[in-house]
């Protein structure tokens, strides 16, 4: 693993984020796009152009808008970002997650799910937040970084194809830790999670379309139907490993709309 190059992508990525989402800077932005740049957004167009555009757009009619790094996921060519955007002051936020992928220095390529955070009727099922609050710091075990990725990869085939319950359970902790505030913490509550999904939606599929792995934690882009036919869902998983075991879990989720009009891109949300 060439850990000077995820550093180096790493920085480029969180440089140009800073310049997107912070500064809303849009010559600031030119100088690290690619002479290609591919959009996964139904909304933004391709290439380096259209983007610079658009961070226009958004300095123009949102100037208070910013967009901080709530977690950091560094690839051999990928950067995630789990981010808390807020295009005004007294917005409520949204929950946001952008991966972009870096080629020779150059961010290339751009997916993204944003879901717009909701005033809650009841207090969340838990207290541990949506977003992870040690920032960097949770990062750990970098050489484990291919071990851990197969073992998320394996919970989530357990989870998300198979649904096999027992299995998902001998990969998870004692401990688990969970953000998503309409879900309880603890491998019982996941379990309980799994067994009504599989249950109410049998042909439920969660398909992993994008991984962005670093250390002790494990993100997927991936796109989520319940029955044949469905448009789904295109949501982002992130989880922590510690010792051998998954212990905690965030995620983003979107549905994915039915257009009235063809997307911008021909690339699809993945």
């Amino acid at each position: 693993m060439d850990y000077k190059k995820i550093e180096e992508n790493k920085r480029i990525a969180t440089e140009f984020y800073y310049n997107m989402g912070i500064a809303k800077d849009p010559e600031g932005i030119k100088p690290f796009l690619g002479d290609k740049f591919i959009e996964h957004s139904q909304l933004v167009a391709d290439g380096p152009e259209a983007f610079v555009r658009f961070v226009k757009f958004r300095r123009d009619n949102f100037p208070e808008a910013r967009n901080e790094i709530k977690m950091t996921i560094a690839d051999q060519d990928k950067v995630m970002f789990h981010v808390y955007s807020k295009l005004t002051p007294d917005g409520i936020g949204r929950n946001i997650v952008d991966t972009f992928r870096i080629e020779d220095g150059k961010v290339v390529e751009h997916w993204n799910v944003t879901k717009k955070m909701e005033t809650l009727e009841y207090p969340p099922l838990t207290d541990n937040g949506i977003f992870n609050p040690l920032g960097d710091a949770i990062l750990t075990d970098l050489d484990k970084t291919e071990e851990n990725r197969k073992l998320v990869t394996e919970l989530y085939i357990a989870y998300g194809i198979d649904h096999d319950i027992e299995k998902c359970l001998d990969l998870m902790g004692d401990v688990y830790i969970q953000h998503n505030p309409n879900v309880q913490d603890g491998p019982a509550h996941f379990a309980r999670f799994v067994k009504w999904r599989r249950e109410k939606y049998p042909q439920w599929q969660n398909k992993i379309m994008v991984t962005v792995a670093q250390g002790n934690l494990v993100g997927f882009h991936v796109h989520s139907t319940m029955f044949p036919g469905d448009a789904g869902r295109n949501l982002v998983d992130i989880y922590r490993v510690e010792n051998g075991k998954i212990v905690e879990h965030w995620d983003t989720i979107m549905n994915v709309e039915v257009g009235k009009f063809p997307p911008l891109t021909d690339y699809g949300l993945w």
